[in-house]
């Protein structure tokens, strides 16, 4: 007998346990697979920022994830002679998301919180100790074959599959889709170490681009530290490899080492891919399945976990018939040229600081010397980031709207007097934002139809049943609404800005298109 579910989800990395997370706050009927039976015990992924934090505060895990995180400073990198060429350190203080901008970790240990989170869910099952040997798609969905590690075999079927199964996917190969390859390959070694204390060495990244040994430096939680330094041409990775060599390394740039234990050192290849397409039939991919970034923004698993937030959301919709499976087309062109941008960038990047002729990198240092001068480098890895420029957002709204970008984050004050993150009063689906009192009537059928929500920001309540108020002492919102030159915004579930805009009748032009964005563009009517 062929089990039949809503979601099967294959590799339960932290992109796939967070799907899983998803799925199941959505109420999804969601089946996890993965071959280990338990989490693999030592670090690789270490970094995530303030959008990721938000999207586990969805989830319901942000408390539990806090706990285990280190907040970051952001990075710093060094020239050729030792000094600064480019500054990206923040303070470790909640931004406007609402969280910290940077979060170092041990995988292990969120890891095991996302499967904990997961199986915590009444209708998520993981089933550990199973391989998807294969999908074969039918009229129903898919039907996927598993395999135990003795041999023993089950089909579950499912109206979707999402591939969560890593850099070398299973899923992406059967299903015959090809990498674009950047065209960056450079092979590192990285190391991990338990150093004597914890509050050893900078709380920020250190990237020195030096040419005679590019190498870079990430504080992780408590005692872990990591080091990842370039294995030049010619060299031996073994050798490499040897302990007394890596510390031989390593040393110089941290005199305070110590007797420091070796957790991990392997050699990695840094790639920047990209797949040409991440969709066949009812198979989506994500995470490293999707894309391999190389890790000088730190944004590897980053891009996964936007991936699984951008898409759990609009199968919800589809499955539950409020979005026609048209949706599901803006998956892929959201996410590839977000990702695509910040892949490109991450490369840029890895091209100067892997730089070994000297001159070169005289003149690189020159350069960003100048452009850190004149104030005009990015201030931050946010600032890599882009906005969403396609899929479901308003194409009509202005470039400095907002549309396409993370709406912000303060802690706002409700009706009752609690005091919370502004998505806890947004709930899980589209909301309209608003300032304006008279744009809360249009939001009857937001609430109805779809689960939405409306929020006006005021301190007095508002007539109408389906609206909330909110005041926002910290005045985050009130600028936000100022810069954009508007009154209301439409927010996505994935907290992105699908419109802003001024006034009744602009609201109304905007939830038409939402309904058929949502329709498959069919004709409708708002209000």
């Amino acid at each position: 007998m062929v089990s039949e579910h809503d979601l099967l989800v294959i590799g339960l990395g932290p992109v796939g346990a967070t799907a899983a997370n998803l799925a199941g706050a959505l109420g999804l009927d969601c089946v996890g697979v993965d071959l280990a039976p338990s989490v693999f015990g030592l670090p690789r992924a270490i970094h995530f920022d303030a959008e990721i934090m938000r999207i586990f505060q969805a989830i319901g895990l942000a408390e539990e994830v806090s706990a285990i995180c280190r907040p970051g400073s952001g990075s710093l990198h060094l020239g050729a002679d030792g000094e600064p060429i480019r500054d990206f350190r923040v303070e470790p203080t909640p931004g406007d998301l609402g969280w910290f901008p940077h979060y170092m970790f041990f995988q292990p240990q969120l890891d095991q919180l996302l499967r904990e989170g997961a199986e915590r869910r009444s209708s998520v099952r993981l089933e550990l100790g199973w391989r998807c040997e294969s999908v074969v798609e039918d009229d129903s969905g898919v039907v996927a074959l598993l395999r135990d590690h003795e041999g023993a075999e089950r089909q579950l079927q499912a109206r979707y599959v999402l591939a969560c199964d890593g850099a070398s996917s299973t899923i992406r190969r059967a299903s015959g889709i090809d990498l674009h390859d950047l065209g960056f390959e450079e092979d590192w070694i990285v190391v991990d170490m338990l150093v004597p204390s914890a509050d050893l060495g900078p709380d920020y990244m250190l990237t020195s681009c030096n040419p005679d040994r590019p190498l870079v430096y990430v504080p992780g939680p408590g005692n872990h530290r990591r080091w990842e330094f370039m294995v030049l041409p010619g060299e031996d990775p073994a050798e490499l490899s040897e302990q007394s060599r890596m510390r031989e390394i390593i040393e110089p740039s941290a005199p305070w080492l110590g007797a420091a234990e070796v957790l991990r050192s392997a050699v990695y290849t840094f790639h920047g891919l990209v797949a040409r397409s991440w969709r066949h039939g009812s198979v989506f991919l994500a995470g490293d399945a999707a894309h391999q970034t190389p890790p000088f923004y730190a944004q590897g698993m980053c891009h996964g976990i936007r991936d699984v937030d951008n898409l759990l959301w609009k199968l919800a919709l589809v499955l539950r018939g409020e979005a026609a499976p048209g949706l599901l087309e803006s998956y892929e062109a959201e996410r590839v040229p977000h990702v695509g941008a910040i892949v490109e960038a991450a490369v840029a990047n890895g091209r100067y600081i892997c730089m070994v002729d000297r001159e070169q990198a005289r003149r690189r240092d020159a350069f960003y010397r100048e452009k850190m001068r004149a104030g005009t480098d990015v201030g931050s890895f946010r600032g890599v980031i882009p906005a969403l420029e396609a899929g479901l957002i308003d194409h009509e709204s202005p470039a400095d709207s907002g549309v396409g970008k993370l709406f912000p984050q303060p802690t706002v004050r409700g009706a009752d007097g609690r005091e919370e993150l502004l998505d806890e009063f947004l709930g899980p689906a589209f909301a309209i934002v608003t300032r304006d009192r008279s744009a809360t009537q249009l939001g009857e059928w937001l609430v109805d139809e779809v689960g939405g929500s409306v929020l006006l920001i005021s301190a007095s309540d508002d007539p109408h049943r389906f609206v909330r108020n909110v005041s926002d002492e910290s005045g985050l919102l009130e600028s936000w609404f100022d810069r954009t030159g508007s009154d209301w915004c439409v927010v996505r579930p994935d907290r992105y800005v699908f419109s802003s805009g001024k006034g009744s009748e602009d609201l109304r032009r905007t939830l038409l298109d939402l309904r058929r964005g949502l329709e498959g563009r069919r004709a409708a009517t708002v209000g």
